[in-house]
C-alpha cells in the first residue's frame, strides 16, 4: 500500500461517505438481525436458545471466513470493487431467507450472508485510510462506525416490529432492499481509487502479520469484548421476556435502542486520534464492565442503562481497534484487516453460543459471568497491547503521524 503521507489522496467528498455509511449501516443490520426475534424463530423452528444461537453464530464465522477472500482480493483489484460486488450478491441470500422451511436451511443462507459480509467490513477502513486525508481519517472512521451502530440497531428493530405483522422470514428478507440501494449508491458515488500496489503473497502477508504482535493483541482485545457483548446481547431477550420483567417481543425490539448510545463512538475515535489509540483502548473493557454490572441488577432501569453503557463501551473499542490496525502495517492492509477481524469474529461468534449454554445452565448468573471473565481479559491485553514493542511492518508504520 502507498503511505498515507506521501500518497495523493482521492478527491472524496460527502457524496463518498453518504455511500459508505448506508452500505455501512444495512450490512450490519444483517448479522443480529435474529437477536431480538430469537424466540419467535425458535418456536417456529422447534429449536432451543443455543441452536438458535448458531443463526448469529454462522454469520460471525462466515464473516471470519469471508475476511481471508475480500482482504486479499482489495489489496489486488481494489477497494471500491469489492465493496460493490459484495453489496450487489448479498441481495441474493437475504431475498431467499423467505423461503425457509427448516433451521438448516436458514443457517446455510446466513452462513451465505456471512461469507459476503467483509466485502465492506474488512474493506471500508482500508479504504478510508487510503482516500482521504490523514487529518479526515479519524473522523470519517467516526462516522462509519456510528452508521455501523444505526444498522445495528436497525437489524434488531426492525426485524421485531415486523414480526408480528408478516412474520419473522418476511421481516428477515426485507433488508435485501436497503442492500440493494447501497450497492446503485457505491456506484454512484464513490469514486474508482487507482490500482493497490502489487501485494505479497497471501501467506507472506500472513506470516508478517502473524509476527506482528500489537496487531494481534488489539485483535484479541477487540474480539473479547465482542465476545462478551454480542453474547449478552443475545440472550438478553430470553431475559426479558422471563417472568423477572416480563415484556413482550415488541417491547423486547425496543429495548435494543439503548444501541444508538454507540454512536457517541466517533467522539471516542476522535479522541484516541488526539492521544493514540493504544493509550486510551483499556478504557473501553472497563466502561463494558460497569454496564455489566448495572444491567445484572433486577430493576428494568437499571438493565437499561447498564447495557447503553456497555453497547457505548464496545462501539468506541470497535471504532478505535480499527483505526489503530492500518497505523500498525504500511503494507497488505487489507489482510491485516482480514486478520483482525478474523479474530474480532471468531471470538464473537462464540459469545452467543456460550453465553446461550450459560443461560440454559445457570441463568443469567452464569452468562453475566462468563462476559465479565471475557471482559477482564480484554483489559488485561490492552494493557499489554500499550507495552508490546514494534516488529516487522509496524515499525515502519511507527512512523506514521497519530491521526487528528
Amino acid at each position: 500500500m502507498s503511505d498515507p503521507a506521501t500518497a495523493t489522496p482521492l478527491r472524496v467528498g460527502a457524496g463518498a461517505i453518504v455511500a459508505l455509511s448506508i452500505a455501512a449501516a444495512t450490512m450490519f443490520a444483517i448479522p443480529y438481525s435474529t437477536q431480538a426475534i430469537v424466540p419467535e424463530v425458535g418456536r417456529d423452528l422447534g429449536v432451543g436458545p443455543a441452536v438458535t444461537g448458531l443463526t448469529i453464530t454462522v454469520v460471525v464465522v462466515g464473516i471470519a471466513l469471508g475476511a481471508w477472500l475480500m482482504g486479499p482480493l482489495s489489496d489486488r483489484i481494489g477497494r471500491r470493487r469489492v465493496m460493490l460486488g459484495s453489496c450487489a450478491l448479498l441481495v441474493i441470500p437475504t431475498m431467499l431467507i423467505i423461503f425457509v422451511q427448516g433451521i438448516v436451511e436458514l443457517l446455510v443462507l446466513r452462513s451465505l450472508q456471512g461469507l459476503l459480509l467483509p466485502g465492506l467490513l474488512t474493506v471500508a477502513t482500508a479504504y478510508v485510510y487510503e482516500a482521504f486525508p490523514a487529518d479526515r481519517v479519524a473522523t470519517v472512521v467516526g462516522i462509519y462506525t456510528s452508521a455501523l451502530v444505526l444498522g445495528g440497531f436497525l437489524g434488531r428493530t426492525i426485524p421485531s416490529l415486523l414480526v408480528a405483522e408478516f412474520g419473522w422470514r418476511a421481516s428477515l428478507a426485507a433488508l435485501a432492499i436497503p442492500m440493494l440501494l447501497s450497492a446503485v449508491l457505491i456506484r454512484a458515488l464513490l469514486p474508482v481509487a487507482p490500482p493497490p500496489p502489487k501485494a505479497r503473497s497471501p501467506l507472506r502477508a500472513v506470516r508478517a502479520h502473524i509476527r506482528n504482535t500489537p496487531l494481534l493483541l488489539n485483535a484479541l482485545a477487540a474480539g473479547c469484548t465482542f465476545f462478551a457483548f454480542v453474547g449478552l446481547f443475545s440472550v438478553i431477550a430470553y431475559r426479558l421476556e422471563s417472568s423477572v420483567f416480563g415484556l413482550s417481543q415488541r417491547q423486547v425490539g425496543a429495548f435494543y435502542i439503548v444501541w444508538l448510545v454507540g454512536a457517541l463512538a466517533p467522539f471516542a475515535v476522535r479522541w484516541a486520534g488526539r492521544l493514540g489509540p493504544r493509550t486510551v483502548l483499556p478504557i473501553f473493557p472497563l466502561i463494558g464492565g460497569l454496564g455489566l454490572a448495572l444491567g445484572s441488577l433486577p430493576n428494568l432501569i437499571a438493565v437499561i442503562v447498564g447495557l447503553a453503557i456497555l453497547a457505548g463501551g464496545l462501539f468506541s473499542m470497535v471504532g478505535v481497534a480499527q483505526l489503530l490496525v492500518p497505523q500498525l502495517t504500511l503494507r497488505d492492509r487489507g489482510s491485516a484487516m482480514s486478520l483482525h477481524l478474523t479474530i474480532y469474529y471468531v471470538l464473537g461468534s462464540l459469545g452467543p453460543f456460550m453465553l446461550g449454554a450459560a443461560w440454559s445452565t445457570a441463568g443469567w448468573t452464569g452468562a453475566a459471568l462468563l462476559a465479565l471473565l471475557a471482559l477482564a481479559t480484554a483489559f488485561v491485553l490492552t494493557l499489554l497491547l500499550r507495552r508490546s514493542v514494534a516488529t516487522g511492518d509496524v515499525s515502519q508504520a511507527g512512523s506514521e503521524p497519530v491521526l487528528s
